[in-house]
């Protein structure tokens, strides 16, 4: 019999293994921890794997552990491991960015970690307003960071982590806004893999909002 389930991955990504809806959490039960060459598809308990994102052809999604340790993992579609684990200072409210092999990351508190193609941390700053979001200005190679309202816009060097300037003004509203998404994230991909007897299907399908569903499929 073939079984699917369909998960939106920029919300949350959850265990494949069963869709069990009488899922209760309990605080006493450990936060589940992935390492790398585990088997993500059905690891995952329905607590579930936050802002997932496909980039390259790799899935990029934090924790949200509250009072724990965080982490952003790269998983694998196309054979469905764990790639690697890198660990960050705050859960998300927002996927990660990308310019190359560069991989940006930001906690809700303005958190700020990147990450090279191997999960080796490259630079980390802290922004030091209300975080409310951020993107990149990939042209002048800068990380844009503002706090709600564009009362601050903080300009970090993409290479080196340095604070460029801290901007109180909207100036760079538009920029932000014509930034903030890069639809070569939203294009579809499909993904088959073996495992124990079983074949696996991974599709990505672009939504109307900033979502994309995710369905995974195996027999």
């Amino acid at each position: 019999m073939r079984r699917f389930f369909s998960i939106i991955i920029l919300i949350v990504l959850t265990s494949c293994q069963e869709n069990n809806s009488n899922f209760v959490f309990d605080p006493s039960v450990p936060y589940p921890l992935l390492n790398p060459g585990d088997f993500w598809v059905d690891k995952f308990d329905q607590r579930g794997l936050q802002n997932a994102i496909i980039y390259r052809d790799k899935i990029y999604c934090n924790t949200i552990d509250i009072g724990g340790d965080n982490f952003l993992y790269c998983l694998n579609p196309k054979n469905g491991l764990v790639e690697w684990r890198g660990h960050i200072d705050g859960f998300a409210s927002q996927s990660a960015s990308f310019k190359n092999d560069t991989v940006i990351y930001c906690s809700y508190l303005g958190n700020i970690s990147t990450f090279d193609k191997e999960g080796k941390v490259i630079w980390k700053a802290k922004f030091s307003h209300p975080y409310s979001g951020h993107c990149l200005d990939t042209i002048n190679s800068k990380v844009l960071v503002r706090t709600a309202y564009w009362r601050n816009v903080s300009e970090y060097d993409l290479k080196s982590g340095k604070l460029v300037s801290d901007n109180e003004n909207d100036s760079l509203k538009k920029l932000i806004e014509k930034n903030r998404k890069d639809k070569r994230l939203f294009e579809k991909h499909t993904y088959r893999f073996k495992r124990n007897g079983k074949t696996y299907t991974i599709k990505s399908i672009p939504s109307s909002s900033d979502e994309v569903i995710i369905k995974i499929e195996y027999n």
